[in-house]
């Protein structure tokens, strides 16, 4: 009788230390889960905040260049205060980066796509093939290249020789279909037949996608001499990159403060260019970048916004949120 008693008593007390082992894992868990919740809804009120600072600091930023280019009498440079050099302003729970820079020093690429005039996008081809025979692909590999950028923004489905339309993208293993339209970013033709990350790398920072499908607006009191690929392709073929470094590199100090100062270079003058080429030299920027680095408490925020100048109004194109890279 003792001994059922004792078993009895031992089951109740197995039955016992598993409901209190179960219950505790119970509240563990959710425990864990009320932690992780808490943790998620800060991480989403620090972004949200960062978001809202990084929107506060684009204003400032449209401000500060309309301020630019009125005290300097429309001309800017890259020897300008607030070019390309990182501005820190102090925040309540931490502070953000901006750096201005010049978008204009670029080959646009949804000039390819042109129709205002019917040679105009042949002209852009050929610029095209010149800088990325400059920056390393063969002359097949670039007019192939540009040939199919070309069929992914242009509104039609006719493809060129070289080119690829949708016909190809579908048989894809993940089939999708051309953009058909202006791309808003230069990362989207990662996307296009013939664009391997080892050609991407190379022509990125010499590209941009601008809003139009006009020519880059080229600021040369922006230029460097990396941005001498740029400078040789719009040239021509009479110009190597080493000349077009030197060209670059004899600019006064302070920057042309008018546009013929540059055009009347004897390296420039001597190639009787067009002026469809020489309308493209300017002593301000069209086109200006902001990026924005915001440390908010625990959360870090980037946003980039791309501006365009117009008059003496700055206005967005367009931001991306995230880092660059």
């Amino acid at each position: 009788m003792m001994t059922k008693r004792t078993n009895q008593r031992g089951a109740a007390l197995l039955v016992v230390l598993l409901l209190s082992a179960t219950l505790s894992f119970v509240a563990l868990a959710t425990m864990e889960k009320i932690s992780l919740t808490a943790a998620r809804v800060g991480n989403v009120s620090e972004r949200s905040e960062a978001l809202w600072e990084a929107l506060a600091i684009e204003v400032l930023a449209k401000k500060a260049i309309e301020t630019a280019f009125e005290a300097n009498n429309s001309k800017m440079s890259s020897e300008d205060p607030w070019a390309n050099k990182p501005i820190e302003l102090p925040l309540d729970n931490g502070f953000a980066r901006v750096v201005l820079d010049d978008a204009t020093a670029c080959f646009n690429l949804n000039s390819l796509a042109q129709s205002s005039e019917e040679d105009a996008d042949e002209k852009a081809l050929n610029e095209f093939v010149r800088l990325a025979s400059l920056v390393g692909l063969s002359e097949f590999e670039a007019q192939a290249l540009g040939q199919s950028i070309a069929d992914w923004i242009d509104f039609d489905n006719q493809r060129r020789p070289q080119g690829a339309e949708d016909e190809y993208y579908t048989t894809r293993p993940s089939p999708y279909r051309t953009a058909n339209q202006i791309i808003p970013a230069v990362s989207e033709i990662r996307a296009v037949r013939g664009v391997s990350q080892e050609i991407y790398l190379a022509l990125e920072p010499y590209v941009c996608a601008l809003e139009n499908t006009g020519p880059s607006p080229v600021n040369v009191n922006m230029l460097e001499r990396r941005d001498a690929p740029i400078l040789a392709a719009i040239l021509g073929d009479d110009i190597s990159m080493q000349k077009a470094s030197d060209i670059i590199g004899a600019r006064p100090p302070g920057g042309y403060t008018d546009i013929s100062g540059f055009l009347n270079m004897p390296a420039i003058k001597e190639l009787d260019l067009p002026n469809e080429i020489t309308s493209r030299f300017h002593i301000t920027s069209r086109y200006l970048r902001a990026h924005a680095e915001i440390v908010y408490d625990r959360a870090v925020f980037n946003m980039t916004s791309e501006l365009a100048l117009d008059g003496a109004r700055a206005r967005i194109v367009s931001r991306r949120i995230g880092a660059e890279k």
